[in-house]
């Protein structure tokens, strides 16, 4: 089907000799004035005085399927995929840097994703990794990763942040902090369902807004913590309050 160009409806007759058309010449026939719609949807850029083809305007839009346009891979959603969603320690040592890990840190957008990027620091590094928020001045376990992280003792402890546990020690002592034996009631609770006997329990809590939201704790393990351990653990662990108080910032 051809339909008539809307030059042939909007176009001026000049009336004086030297005045031309608007829109196609004289000697144009109703042929130029319509368009095929069953034609192809493109055609060839015309050349200009200089025999060179001008692109169209369609050449400089960004596609999707071109491969500038893709885009980056997540840097957390990497790093959780190269920890992997196993609860088995990896045999060959930690699967993410820590670098790596400051990187996903920087990248959260969410308090949900540094929990995740903390417990995939914690894969081939620690046995178990708990991630407890606060909810209502009681610290209960919202994620978690290693063997026996899905016990009814883990998903059952509750502990009264107003009373005395090595999470209010947490609070006022180094960040991680060392807990190798519990101090009361609540702390023999919190190694019963979180760590097996004579493990090392490293502890820091994640603030927003000056409060207390949440705590990370990891299982190390019966050897001594070494230092290395503890100061790269630090970094983690002053990245992960810095982005938190980032997220919380507003509203």
């Amino acid at each position: 089907m051809q339909l008539a160009s809307t030059w042939e409806f909007v176009g001026w007759q000049g009336g004086g000799e030297g005045e031309g058309t608007v829109g196609h010449t004289a000697e144009t026939t109703w042929a130029d004035r319509v368009v095929d719609l069953d034609g192809p949807a493109t055609s060839i850029p015309a050349a200009n005085e200089g025999g060179v083809a001008l692109a169209s305007a369609w050449e400089f839009m960004q596609q999707p399927w071109q491969p500038q346009a893709t885009l980056q891979l997540d840097t957390a959603q990497a790093l959780l995929a190269a920890a992997s969603a196993s609860t088995d320690t990896p045999p060959n040592g930690p699967a993410v840097t820590a670098d790596q890990v400051l990187s996903a840190l920087d990248t959260a957008d969410s308090q949900g994703t540094v929990g995740k990027v903390l417990l995939a620091y914690s894969a081939g590094r620690f046995r178990r990794a708990f991630l407890l928020g606060d909810s209502f001045g009681l610290a209960r376990v919202g994620r978690a990763w290693g063997p026996g992280s899905e016990r009814p003792e883990v998903s059952a402890l509750k502990v009264d942040l107003d009373a005395p546990s090595l999470f209010a020690s947490a609070l006022k002592g180094p960040s991680p902090s060392v807990f190798s034996a519990p101090q009361g009631p609540q702390d023999e609770a919190i190694f019963s369902a979180l760590c097996e006997s004579e493990s090392h329990l490293l502890v820091f809590p994640l603030h927003a807004r000056g409060q207390p939201v949440a705590f990370f704790v990891a299982e190390h393990g019966p050897s001594p913590v070494d230092l290395d351990t503890l100061e790269e653990l630090a970094r983690i662990a002053d990245r992960a309050v810095e982005i938190c108080t980032r997220l919380h910032r507003f509203p």
